[in-house]
């Protein structure tokens, strides 16, 4: 039986692997295991930061474009309240040389950025996750997130009259993912293995077509949701022994089609952290991890077109902390980008951060 369940589950996965994957803005899937495979329901805050780009500005003009460049400058110093196009992606100005502006992401309509050093992007989700496990075989988990995002912009062009100090803000529920997983052991008298291989599906139950003010929709790449389906194959692995131990997780995400005609590339992640589990006085346990993150993904495609400041790839250093104390558990977790390659001159991955309350519970 267990043979059978371990084909199944590489016959399903197969065609999602079979595709090329490069890199990603954000998890496709938010991993977190309790030391005893155990149900409980908790809450989560992530915060995942972005600022800094490979060069400011403008690229070298060609020559013939100092006029435009002039232009264009003179037009963000003396510009003041022009609306935007929240929907914006990018395009080529006619008579501007492709390689001459260096534009921001979102791309597509009409909307450029002199890329600056006080350019930054937040994404900020509250989360409830619920785990549930049945007869210590099988693991159901939903996460149910809540999203806000927001994008600064210090000097954008919106033509024909430029604004500076532009921030799009956006706040909705996110894509609702349910996930199983098959647990397996193998025990020895020192050391417990722990293998579970799942599936999971993120369901467009999300708030995709959020508006500004003006009316218009806000760009896909910062709402809450997607519009999409998609579809996640993943395995974590644990290894215990006496009171050290080491979890493993690896996912790949394939998604849909979404709102807006927008497809984000699919995605896979990795994950190795080292854990210690140090007992204190009465019923207090502190366990301090350590280890690394990866992720990468292909470009974004809209209305079928390769979207070029999408796709990359970036490793994090990760450490994190957590407090239990019987059945609840504080969760901390702090990583740092250590290499990151981007497709184009897209804004840098900084510092993210998650703290949970975890209640552990039977059912």
């Amino acid at each position: 039986m267990r043979k059978k369940l371990i084909i199944l589950f590489i016959t399903l996965t197969f065609p999602l692997l079979s595709k090329e994957a490069k890199a990603c803005d954000s998890c496709n899937f938010f991993e977190y295991s309790l030391l005893q495979n155990r149900s409980y329901i908790g809450l989560f805050y992530r915060h995942r930061q972005f600022g800094g780009y490979d060069q400011y500005g403008y690229s070298s003009p060609s020559p013939g474009t100092a006029a435009v460049r002039d232009n264009l400058t003179a037009g963000f110093e003396n510009g003041s309240a022009a609306k935007y196009a929240p929907n914006a992606r990018t395009s080529i100005l006619p008579s501007i040389e492709q390689d001459y502006i260096v534009m921001h992401e979102p791309e597509g309509t009409g909307l450029y950025v002199n890329k600056t050093d006080q350019d930054w992007e937040t994404y900020e989700t509250v989360e409830l996750r619920g785990n549930f496990t049945l007869k210590n075989k099988w693991n159901f988990t939903f996460l149910l997130p809540y999203e806000s995002n927001r994008v600064h912009y210090q000097k954008m062009l919106d033509l024909p009259n430029p604004v500076q100090d532009t921030t799009l803000s956006v706040q909705g529920w996110g894509d609702l993912t349910v996930a199983a997983d098959y647990i397996h052991y193998i025990y020895n008298p020192k050391v417990r293995h722990t293998f579970r291989p799942g599936l999971a599906v993120v369901a467009p139950t999300g708030q995709s077509r959020r508006m500004a003010n003006n009316g218009d929709k806000f760009d896909p790449i910062i709402q809450p949701g997607t519009g999409s389906w998609s579809y996640v194959a993943r395995l974590n692995y644990q290894l215990f022994f006496t009171k050290t131990g080491l979890n493993a997780g690896f996912s790949y995400k394939q998604s849909t089609e979404g709102a807006q005609n927008y497809q984000f590339g699919n995605s896979f992640n990795a994950s190795a952290i080292g854990f210690h589990q140090v007992s204190l006085k009465g019923d207090w346990m502190l366990v301090p991890n350590a280890g690394a993150y990866y992720e990468q993904s292909g470009k974004d495609t809209w209305t079928g077109e390769e979207q070029q400041l999408t796709g990359g790839k970036v490793a994090f250093a990760q450490a994190g902390l957590d407090v239990n104390r019987q059945e609840w558990t504080l969760s901390l977790m702090w990583q740092t980008p250590m290499y990151q390659d981007l497709k184009g001159n897209q804004i840098h991955h900084q510092n993210r951060i998650s703290v949970g309350i975890i209640k552990a519970f039977k059912l």
